[in-house]
């Protein structure tokens, strides 16, 4: 017996299936949405502090309406918008998400979310704090990382609350503390490792503006200093593929390190790592003799004052 689909059920299933399609994107990218009402025309800066996207990127808001979209292939990653008012927004995406915002010019910060369970849990949080009494605001985010340890939005809570402290004050004759790193070509590097050599430890991040520089600082040093010298190139990022396309590109061949835990990870948490970059130099001893944020401010002249010249005494000596 045939069984023949009344018209009624055939469009039925024909308007589920393109109601299901519709409100999905397609793998491999991200699109973003939606409306701000009183916002006519504007340009939104967006970038990714997980380095998802490359650099910074524009969102164009066109008579309150939003419709953005990137290559992306993140799970659970995380983009900020800043709006023009410099306020910003945090949004979390997997490949294939539409998220949709909502909101209005007057309360930017009470834009709502959606798109996927991380946006909306973030969004109810974020109006939980906005209408709580200013002593009760740190108690919901820990009550959030507590039930939530781990979600995207815990995380992004925590690395908040660790830039927002106070870094630690590193001074010169202090030992480095104790670690152990196994580096991207798999050699392990720890405090025995370096004893007897001077060492630059290097953190950066490629979401960090000019921090890509630090790998020329490195290069730069490498031709200088004849000295035995360890360089450590600390990334901070939370996606490995940008950082092998750096190190390609910037024909990285001194020790490369990324956990990809950002400032969440060992070596940083116990050293206060708040901003980026950050130069530490350490001596043959592993005692800190520069530390600094600058280059040519804080390390270059310790470099040329304590490692150049022994350098040259030795090459003369060969001579």
């Amino acid at each position: 017996m045939h069984h023949v689909l009344s018209d009624k059920l055939y469009i039925a299933i024909i308007f589920t299936l393109l109601a299901l399609t519709s409100c999905g994107g397609r793998k491999g990218e991200l699109r973003i949405k939606g409306e701000i009402k009183g916002l006519n025309n504007a340009d939104l800066t967006i970038f990714s502090r997980d380095g998802v996207i490359q650099g910074i990127d524009t969102l164009h808001v066109r008579q309150g309406k939003i419709d953005w979209q990137c290559p992306y292939d993140k799970e659970n990653g995380s983009l900020t918008i800043v709006y023009p008012t410099f306020s910003t927004l945090t949004v979390f995406g997997s490949s294939g998400d539409v998220i949709i915002l909502e909101g209005e010019s007057k309360q930017l910060n009470s834009t709502k979310v959606s798109g996927n369970e991380h946006n909306e849990a973030y969004t109810r949080l974020r109006l939980q704090i906005e209408s709580a009494k200013a002593e009760e605001k740190d108690s919901l985010k820990k009550d959030f990382i507590k039930q939530n340890p781990e979600s995207p939005v815990s995380r992004m809570l925590q690395l908040e609350e660790l830039a927002s402290q106070e870094p630690f004050s590193l001074k010169n004759g202090e030992e480095i503390p104790e670690f152990s790193l196994v580096t991207r070509k798999g050699d392990t590097i720890t405090n025995d490792s370096i004893k007897g050599k001077y060492a630059l430890f290097a953190f950066w991040a490629n979401w960090r503006g000019k921090t890509t520089q630090v790998n020329t600082c490195i290069r730069r040093l490498r031709r200088q200093v004849r000295q035995p010298l360890v360089c450590i190139s600390y990334n901070m990022d939370v996606n490995d593929n940008i950082l092998g396309y750096i190190e390609r590109t910037d024909t990285i061949t001194w020790h490369s390190y990324c956990d990809q835990k950002a400032f969440l990870s060992d070596l940083p948490t116990q050293l206060g790592v708040r901003d980026l970059p950050l130069f530490i130099l350490t001596d043959t001893c592993s005692r800190i003799i520069a530390v600094g944020n600058d280059w040519n401010k804080d390390i270059e002249p310790i470099v040329k004052d304590e490692l150049i010249p022994a350098s040259r005494e030795s090459s003369e000596k060969q001579h």
